[in-house]
Protein backbone atom coordinates (compact mmCIF):
# COMPACT_ATOMS: atom_id res chain seq x y z
CA UNK A 1 0.00 0.00 0.00
CA UNK A 2 1.01 3.65 0.14
CA UNK A 3 1.13 4.21 3.91
CA UNK A 4 4.62 4.55 5.41
CA UNK A 5 5.88 5.24 8.94
CA UNK A 6 9.30 6.69 9.70
CA UNK A 7 11.27 6.87 12.94
CA UNK A 8 14.61 8.48 13.68
CA UNK A 9 17.21 7.90 16.34
CA UNK A 10 20.49 9.59 17.13
CA UNK A 11 23.56 7.62 18.10
CA UNK A 12 27.29 8.22 18.34
CA UNK A 13 29.34 6.80 15.45
CA UNK A 14 31.29 4.72 18.00
CA UNK A 15 30.75 3.82 21.62
CA UNK A 16 34.16 3.20 23.24
CA UNK A 17 35.26 0.63 20.68
CA UNK A 18 31.87 -0.99 20.11
CA UNK A 19 29.92 -0.65 16.88
CA UNK A 20 26.19 -0.36 16.30
CA UNK A 21 24.45 -2.35 13.58
CA UNK A 22 21.22 -1.12 11.98
CA UNK A 23 19.05 -3.72 10.24
CA UNK A 24 16.60 -6.52 10.71
CA UNK A 25 17.57 -9.74 12.40
CA UNK A 26 18.47 -12.49 9.95
CA UNK A 27 18.73 -10.21 6.89
CA UNK A 28 21.70 -10.51 4.55
CA UNK A 29 22.47 -6.77 4.51
CA UNK A 30 23.35 -4.95 7.72
CA UNK A 31 24.38 -1.29 7.97
CA UNK A 32 27.19 -0.61 10.41
CA UNK A 33 27.86 2.80 11.98
CA UNK A 34 31.39 3.37 13.23
CA UNK A 35 33.96 6.12 13.70
CA UNK A 36 36.40 7.67 16.11
CA UNK A 37 34.82 11.03 16.92
CA UNK A 38 32.14 12.15 19.36
CA UNK A 39 29.61 13.52 16.87
CA UNK A 40 26.16 12.01 16.56
CA UNK A 41 24.66 10.56 13.41
CA UNK A 42 20.95 10.17 12.71
CA UNK A 43 19.45 6.88 11.53
CA UNK A 44 16.08 6.96 9.73
CA UNK A 45 14.05 3.75 9.44
CA UNK A 46 11.00 3.64 7.13
CA UNK A 47 8.46 0.78 7.04
CA UNK A 48 5.38 0.35 4.81
CA UNK A 49 1.96 -0.68 6.12
CA UNK A 50 2.31 -4.01 4.28
CA UNK A 51 5.46 -4.82 6.33
CA UNK A 52 8.16 -4.09 3.77
CA UNK A 53 11.02 -1.89 4.93
CA UNK A 54 13.19 0.55 3.02
CA UNK A 55 16.95 0.60 3.51
CA UNK A 56 17.96 2.65 6.57
CA UNK A 57 19.14 6.19 5.85
CA UNK A 58 22.16 7.40 7.83
CA UNK A 59 22.67 11.18 8.10
CA UNK A 60 26.12 12.51 8.99
CA UNK A 61 27.16 16.05 9.90
CA UNK A 62 27.53 18.22 6.79
CA UNK A 63 30.91 19.60 5.75
CA UNK A 64 31.47 22.82 3.87
CA UNK A 65 32.99 22.49 0.41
Amino acid sequence: ECLYAMDETGCPPSDQGTQRVVGGRGTKTQHKVGGGDRENVTALVTICADGTALHPTIIFKAKRI
